[in-house]
């Protein structure tokens, strides 16, 4: 984040927090969007988050601003003290030896290790955002002979824009992962059918549940926006990348990786829209922007 861009958000969240605003009113006094305005708060308090985390502020509170301005307090004097020059993307350097160890933690550390892990790679394998992930079906990743749906289809009434749209699950690792966790439902009964057809399955169950065995509950943001969200499995994203060791990493990170690695493929930013979900070519222009980084690290060990 830019200086000048870093004083505005800061300024931002002051209104957002001290004052009682709205987004849309923030926006307005600066001539900008209401959700650049979001856009940029929770950017900001990302980065802090990474820097050191928020006494008594969860990682999971930074996506609600109701939350948010119970700790106001707390949050301005935590980014009004912190030193935010250098920022880095969490994720940068996570190469197959880090993902796996990431992994390893999480079967360790979770008492839901199966359904985690699995949620960690179809997030990196999909680039789905979380409410997208809650709304997906079994039939969405399974055919009725019990095999997987390679090249499924995100239904509009998932897609956060309301727009169908191809999701593929065309990873080992990943399908791996998600059929060991529906091999651990079908023994624990949980959500099954009276039919072999979805190996069992009930076909329009959600394909991950939480540890109580029921969907993750959507519901709007707050009484002023309407917005679905769905904060528990936010919460429960936020405790597996805790478990992996990858420290002030959020969702909107693994979507940037998922969209670098993919460009990195040879995608153009159409394809990637249609990947994602996004209409505008500057929201995909922002996931691949990349914090430069000292040209000593550039030229090193080049030979």
């Amino acid at each position: 984040m830019k200086e000048r861009t870093r004083e505005r958000a800061v300024s931002m969240l002051s209104a957002l927090l001290e004052h009682g605003q709205t987004y849309r009113e923030v926006g307005c006094a600066h001539g900008i969007g209401h959700s650049t305005v979001e856009r940029q708060v929770k950017a900001l308090l990302w980065q802090l988050a990474r820097t050191a985390p928020i006494a008594g502020v969860p990682d999971v509170d930074i996506a609600s601003l109701s939350q948010l301005r119970q700790h106001a307090g707390v949050v301005m004097d935590a980014v009004r003290s912190a030193n935010l020059e250098n920022d880095g993307d969490p994720l940068a350097d996570l190469d197959e030896a880090e993902l796996l160890a990431g992994v390893r933690r999480i079967r360790r550390l979770s008492e839901n290790a199966n359904r985690d892990v699995a949620l960690l790679l179809t997030l990196l394998c999909t680039g789905a955002k979380p409410l997208e992930i809650a709304r997906l079906q079994v039939q969405d990743y399974l055919c009725a002979d019990g095999t997987v749906r390679r090249e499924s289809r995100l239904q509009g009434g998932a897609a956060t824009r309301g727009r169908e749209r191809a999701i593929y699950f065309d990873s080992e690792r990943t399908c791996d992962a998600i059929d060991a966790y529906l091999e651990e439902r079908l023994r624990r009964s949980i959500a099954v059918s009276l039919t072999a057809a979805f190996r069992g399955l009930d076909p329009p169950s959600a394909l991950f549940l939480t540890e109580n065995g029921k969907p993750f509950r959507i519901r709007a943001r707050s009484p002023d926006d309407p917005r679905p969200t769905c904060p528990v499995l936010l919460a429960t994203f936020a405790g597996v990348f805790r478990r992996a060791g990858w420290r002030g990493v959020n969702t909107q990170h693994v979507r940037r990786l998922f969209a670098q690695r993919v460009a990195g493929k040879g995608a153009d930013k159409q394809q990637l829209g249609e990947l994602l979900g996004l209409t505008s070519e500057r929201s995909v222009k922002r996931l691949l922007e990349r914090r430069q980084r000292p040209l000593l690290d550039l030229v090193k060990d080049l030979v």
